[in-house]
């Protein structure tokens, strides 16, 4: 089971160095407020750490992969690291070359690594596509080519009408106020949403991952999508997580119309908030269960939202139960 990492306070610093290292590209650029809010973030939610970013300079690949050896910190911060190029939406190949380095120096290569080059050299179709193929397994489970052949079928016979299927979830209006069945069941019919079963839904394929916003207590705007991606990107522990969190921003941060197809939701830049997503991943982190893996939904509809908050270690969200679209 993975677990929240314990960053010491020299190693927060060094934490920070790389990347400052990586926002100032080396030192020979000035970071963009964007970065610097990015730092606070990571500090605040990850490092849990007070060291003061006005003072703070960069540190080379070198010096940082002698100082920090637990890979498991090697790939939570490379995997920040990743991030960062994307952060200010310009993914500058100088900056991607910085990031390279530190991969090679901690001996870490992630996915992530592979598609921030296709996103530097413009390959975004080739990316979609193998994102694709690796989220059919990851995300929805659907591993073999049984799985996805079955999936397939299953998606279009209950989005052209499964009355079987829709009558058990249509039942879940008469499930106690507060739990998460009766939450789901208002959560789709406040967004005008079709029901796994009905005519148009969008099947069950995508239905842990509607848990997740009302666990995690995020909203299903587009800085929603953003906050839960980060969110989903804490909790899992091969990185995949951050491969979803980079669609999302490549969709809505840096506007590149990754994933939306057909302009079904147009594309837009900014969405990307440091303090709410990082916020986001912090709860991902502290989520004992991979809920996109490993939810049982029916074992659970019963259960009061509050107590499976508790039970999954998911921390207390502001937001409203039920929250409005």
């Amino acid at each position: 089971m993975k677990h929240q990492l314990a960053w010491s306070e020299e190693e927060a610093r060094l934490f920070l160095q790389a990347m400052h290292e990586v926002g100032s590209i080396g030192g020979i650029a000035d970071i963009e407020p964007i970065t610097i809010e990015m730092m606070e973030s990571i500090q605040n939610f990850v490092l849990k750490s007070s060291i003061n970013l006005n003072h703070l300079e960069g540190i080379k690949p070198a010096a940082l992969s002698e100082q920090i050896s637990d890979k498991s910190k090697r790939e939570q911060l490379l995997q920040i690291l990743i991030l960062i190029p994307y952060v200010d939406m310009k993914v500058d190949t100088k900056m991607v070359t910085i990031v390279d380095k530190f991969a090679d120096h901690l001996e870490i290569h992630p996915q992530t690594i592979k598609d921030l080059h296709r996103v530097r050299d413009n390959h975004l179709k080739r990316l979609l596509l193998d994102y694709g193929r690796r989220s059919l397994g990851e995300f929805l489970g659907l591993d073999s080519a049984p799985k996805v052949i079955k999936g397939v079928i299953t998606m279009f016979h209950q989005a052209i009408g499964d009355r079987a299927v829709s009558e058990r979830y249509q039942q879940l209006e008469s499930y106690p106020e507060g739990s998460l069945g009766h939450t789901l069941f208002h959560w789709y019919r406040d967004r005008n949403w079709a029901l796994p079963g009905e005519k148009k839904s969008t099947s069950e394929l995508l239905l842990n991952h509607d848990c997740c916003h009302i666990l995690g207590g995020f909203n299903t705007d587009i800085q929603g999508e953003m906050n839960v991606a980060a969110f989903q990107a804490g909790l899992f522990d091969d990185g995949f997580g951050f491969e979803s969190l980079l669609e999302v921003m490549l969709d809505f941060h840096l506007g590149k119309a990754f994933s939306t197809v057909g302009n079904i939701i147009p594309p837009s830049t900014g969405a990307f908030h440091p303090n709410d997503s990082i916020a986001g991943y912090e709860k991902g982190l502290a989520c004992n269960v991979n809920l996109i893996r490993d939810l049982d939904f029916w074992s659970e509809a019963d259960q009061p939202v509050l107590t499976l908050r508790d039970k999954f270690n998911i921390p207390a969200s502001p937001e409203p139960l039920l929250i409005k679209p």
